[in-house]
């Protein structure tokens, strides 16, 4: 719908235009009919519109005046004007303000709806060319990304990429290069657990973060940069462009935003067709972060290639930790503990240590987050502070701290989800007994529930031990065997009452489950 203000000083004029448009099929509404230049103008200055319908001559503020003012607020603003006045001079001054019409009062009905019909067309191609040029540009950010990804990561048909960089003009490609990479960091557990109350850094670089990082580079001239992920952005500095500028960008994104950045900075090479080893000596250099704290500007060095190769397969132990944590898998954390122990045990540093332990602690808080736990409140229920983190001083310390913490965390999940299981099936089990009278499919009961059969009818046999369908018909025939001693109920009266489709079926469900048919069931009793 296309906003249109009204105005006119002549009441019945206004009320006229306004109620006997066909405005919705035009595909406008009259958000505004105003009966002063000043009144619309005071809307217009707060709220926005696609066409100004307004008369010519009214006291103090001509229509033209008012139209002049309004292009100001809105560019694009589409004008048609209305006078009761057949003068050339008005109609050469809308003219030159590039009006979309000049209609003579008394109004005819047609002409004005022809007049906005025009208008309508004119709005619609303009706003097809707005998304035509946003898709464009859009596609030009995709590309730039997608094109400058393949770089870095040193893609076998480079030429073509290098031939398309150059197409486009996406960034330097003469001169020394280097990569770095931005990573957005997780909030800090330590603000939860001393009352600040912090929350995760919800998707940083998509956002207001983002676009701060973008016009920091910008400003600086860096143009080949593009995200990798929601908290990883990659950026490629020319030779004139020193380290200093990346610790302004982590500067500024904390001044701005609260926010902490810890960067990776490959070597200097002088091809671009070399570029990808820059980048992986960069992601190389942001690996040792455990070590080296967050917050940090990490150049690449040779002589600490081994303890990045070593951060990178720490990185990988701790997911596999976690997983073994999140299945309650025992012998899988025990396992986990010793790969980890044995891949860092030489750490001598008490600095080296101290990082270390934030980062593993850090990794376990974000994933409990991803699970809607809290490491801080897991540790009150247990009488605990995690301040005492600070106080390790070797990787003992904290790997046995470690392994308790996650035979704890583990338990406690494994314990919530059978809670948790058992809270559904006591509910089905519900659902079932309510409708043991009537047909009863597994499909069914999991659209109820919203889950899928097949994992519906797992968990139902894990948990009860028993298979979904082999339930149903015990209990139909429990049911079965009260009806047919506690009460004077026929036996087809009973089948239809357990859901049998027939007489002949029921009496061969019951007999396979008590070994006798309805009627001498009935009799024994």
């Amino acid at each position: 719908m296309y906003r249109v203000v009204l105005v006119d000083d002549e009441e019945l004029e206004l009320m006229g235009i306004q109620k006997l448009v066909p405005w919705q099929e035009l595909h406008m509404e009259v958000v505004a009919a105003c009966p002063d230049g000043f009144s619309a103008l005071r809307y217009l200055e707060k709220n926005e519109a696609d066409v100004l319908v307004s008369d010519i001559r009214m006291p103090i503020m001509s229509g033209l005046e008012l139209a002049n003012k309004a292009q100001k607020l809105h560019a694009g603003l589409k004008l048609l004007f209305v006078s009761g006045y057949e003068d050339f001079q008005y109609a050469k001054q809308a003219l030159s303000m590039q009006a979309s019409g000049y209609i003579l009062k008394p109004v005819n009905d047609n002409e004005l709806v022809g007049a906005l019909q025009a208008v309508r067309a004119a709005l619609d191609e303009e706003r097809g060319q707005r998304r035509k040029e946003q898709s464009f540009q859009q596609s030009m950010v995709y590309l730039k990304n997608e094109l400058l990804e393949r770089c870095l990561e040193g893609t076998p048909d480079f030429e073509a990429v290098i031939g398309l960089m150059e197409q486009f003009n996406l960034g330097p490609h003469t001169g020394s290069l280097r990569a770095a990479v931005i990573e957005v960091e997780e909030r800090d557990w330590r603000i939860a657990e001393h009352g600040g109350g912090g929350s995760m850094v919800p998707d940083q670089t998509a956002g207001p973060l983002f676009d701060t990082i973008s016009r920091m580079f910008a400003d600086a001239g860096i143009g080949m940069y593009c995200k990798l992920t929601p908290r990883r952005i990659a950026a490629v500095l020319e030779e004139s462009q020193g380290t200093e500028l990346l610790q302004r960008v982590m500067d500024g994104v904390s001044e701005r935003h609260g926010a902490t950045l810890t960067v990776g900075v490959g070597r200097e090479t002088d091809k671009l067709e070399t570029l990808h080893q820059s980048y992986s000596e960069a992601c190389k250099a942001l690996s040792t972060k455990m070590f080296q704290g967050k917050g940090k500007l990490i150049a690449y060095s040779e002589v600490r290639e081994e303890a990045q190769s070593s951060a990178i397969s720490i990185e990988t132990t701790v997911d596999s930790l976690l997983a073994a944590m999140s299945a309650y898998d025992l012998v899988g954390i025990v396992d986990h503990m010793e790969e980890l122990f044995q891949q860092v045990k030489n750490i001598e540093s008490p600095s080296a240590v101290r990082n270390y332990s934030l980062y593993v602690v850090s990794r376990l808080d974000t994933y409990l987050n991803g699970l809607n736990e809290s490491l801080f409140a897991l540790s009150q229920k247990e009488g605990q502070t995690l301040d005492r983190l600070f106080q390790f001083e070797t990787i003992d310390d904290i790997h046995s701290w470690l392994r308790r913490k996650m035979f704890e965390i583990s338990e406690h999940l494994h314990n919530k989800k059978q809670r948790k299981n058992m809270k559904l099936i006591g509910q089905i089990q519900e659902h079932i007994e309510e409708r043991l009278g009537s047909s009863i499919s597994l499909k069914e009961v999991a659209q109820s529930f919203s889950f899928s059969p097949n994992y519906l009818g797992q968990l139902f046999k894990e948990e009860t031990g028993e298979l979904f369908s082999d339930y149903i018909t015990r209990r139909r025939m429990e049911l079965a065997k009260r009806l047919l001693g506690d009460t004077g109920m026929k036996v087809y009266e009973v089948a239809d009452r357990v859901g049998a489709s027939t007489l002949a079926y029921f009496s061969k469900q019951f007999k396979d489950y008590t070994g006798l048919t309805p009627g001498e069931y009935r009799k024994q009793l």
